[in-house]
């Protein structure tokens, strides 16, 4: 039997040169990765060139050196984020909900830093102030400003993440009394 779980979407038979695409995605699977690919990354390729965009400011010096650098990384790993997920999904989705499943899935692997960031937050906050001031310290405002919107965004999720917890009670409570009542 046939026990893989990926299947590739070519078919290249053993006495033939061509290869044949047994792919059922359609225009509009492809709109949806593009579409899903670009609300995703976009950001980051755009944080990545305005670094780059902005080392001038610093001129010749280990700052801007340093800042050069991690634009290039930035836009460099969003790039070949990009890059793999349509390689692996040209290769592997046979139809627009495999194409869509499997965009996620990279997509969520590829956002394991802002979880890690989240995590270390709930466990070491001090730890993480006291780092993250350090390098807004050593790198001026423009790292400051950005800190303090990834602080902003975790609090405000941190927020709504307790308003459904006190949803959550209140259903679980209001649910154990509709089952008392009809006991």
């Amino acid at each position: 039997g046939d026990d893989r779980i990926w299947r590739y979407s070519f078919l290249c038979p053993r006495n033939n040169l061509d290869c044949r695409n047994n792919s059922d995605v359609t225009a509009l699977g492809v709109v949806f990765f593009a579409l899903f690919a670009l609300i995703y990354l976009v950001v980051d390729m755009l944080n990545g060139l305005k670094l780059v965009w902005g080392v001038s400011k610093y001129g010749c010096s280990i700052r801007g050196f340093q800042i050069f650098i991690g634009g290039c990384f930035l836009f460099t790993i969003t790039v070949l984020a990009l890059y793999a997920t349509v390689v692996y999904n040209v290769a592997t989705s046979r139809s627009n909900v495999d194409m869509i499943f499997n965009t996620v899935i990279l997509f969520f692997v590829n956002d394991l830093d802002e979880k890690l960031f989240t995590s270390l937050r709930m466990i070491c906050p001090e730890w993480l102030e006291n780092t993250t001031s350090e390098i807004a310290t050593s790198f001026g405002d423009n790292v400051n400003i950005n800190i303090q919107y990834a602080t902003a965004n975790h609090q405000v999720n941190d927020q709504q993440n307790r308003r459904i917890k006190k949803i959550e009670r209140k259903l679980t409570r209001k649910s154990n009394a509709i089952k008392t009542v009809e006991a």
